[in-house]
C-alpha cells in the first residue's frame, strides 16, 4: 500500500452530513458496489467494474490532502458512507476542481450535493486560499447540471464533443461551470 504524504485532512459537519478525508480503512463492499452499478457510473462516463478492496485502499492512499483531496460524505445519523468528493487544487492559479459521486441511490434527489458542496466551498474559499471553483459535468448529466445552476455556479462554456462515451464511443459534450470566491461570498451573504 502506498503511504499518503502528510497534508491537512478535512472533517466538516453540515446539518445532515459529515465530510471527512477518506483513508485506506474506508475501502468497503459498499464502495465497491457503486463501481459495479451502471446507474452510478453512467452519468460519470466511467466504466462499470469490480474494484478489489486493496485497489480502493490504495486509491484512497494516493490522495495527498494538499493538491488532491478524497472526501467522504457520511450520513450523520447512521455514519453510513454515501458518496465522496474528489477535489483537485491548482495552487498557481488558486482554482479547485470539484467532482462528486453519490453512490447510495437512496440519497439521490435529496439535496446532498449542494448541502455538502456548500460546506466545502466555504472551507476551500476561506481556509485554503482557493479563489475559483470549477465543475465539468457531461451535458447529459442532468442532475449535476441542475445542482450547479441551483447553487449559483455560472455556465462558462460548452466543450463540444469533448469526451468519448465509454459505452459506445459516441462523442459527448462537456459543460464548464465556474464559481468565484467573491460571487460565493455574495450568495452566502444573501442567504443562498
Amino acid at each position: 500500500m502506498t503511504t499518503r504524504p502528510a497534508g491537512q485532512s478535512i472533517d466538516i459537519a453540515t446539518a445532515r452530513f459529515r465530510l471527512r478525508t477518506l483513508t485506506p480503512a474506508d475501502a468497503s463492499a459498499r464502495w465497491q458496489d457503486w463501481g459495479k452499478d451502471p446507474q452510478v457510473m453512467g452519468p460519470l462516463n466511467a466504466p462499470v467494474r469490480d474494484m478489489p478492496l486493496n485497489y480502493l485502499a490504495n486509491y484512497a492512499a494516493s490522495f495527498d490532502n494538499e493538491h488532491r483531496h478524497l472526501i467522504g460524505i457520511f450520513d450523520k445519523a447512521s455514519d453510513t458512507h454515501i458518496g465522496f468528493f474528489i477535489i483537485e487544487i491548482d495552487r498557481v492559479h488558486r482554482c479547485a476542481t470539484f467532482n462528486v459521486v453519490i453512490g447510495d441511490k437512496i440519497w439521490w434527489g435529496k439535496s446532498v450535493v449542494n448541502e455538502t458542496r456548500a460546506a466545502l466551498l466555504d472551507h476551500f474559499f476561506e481556509r485554503r486560499g482557493v479563489e475559483k471553483a470549477i465543475g465539468s459535468p457531461l451535458a447529459r448529466n442532468f442532475p449535476a447540471v441542475f445542482n450547479y445552476k441551483a447553487q449559483g455556479w455560472r455556465h462558462e462554456g460548452t466543450l463540444r464533443g469533448h469526451r468519448l462515451s465509454v459505452n459506445d464511443g459516441a462523442r459527448l459534450d462537456q459543460y464548464q461551470f465556474g464559481l468565484l470566491r467573491d460571487d460565493w461570498r455574495k450568495l452566502r451573504k444573501a442567504g443562498a
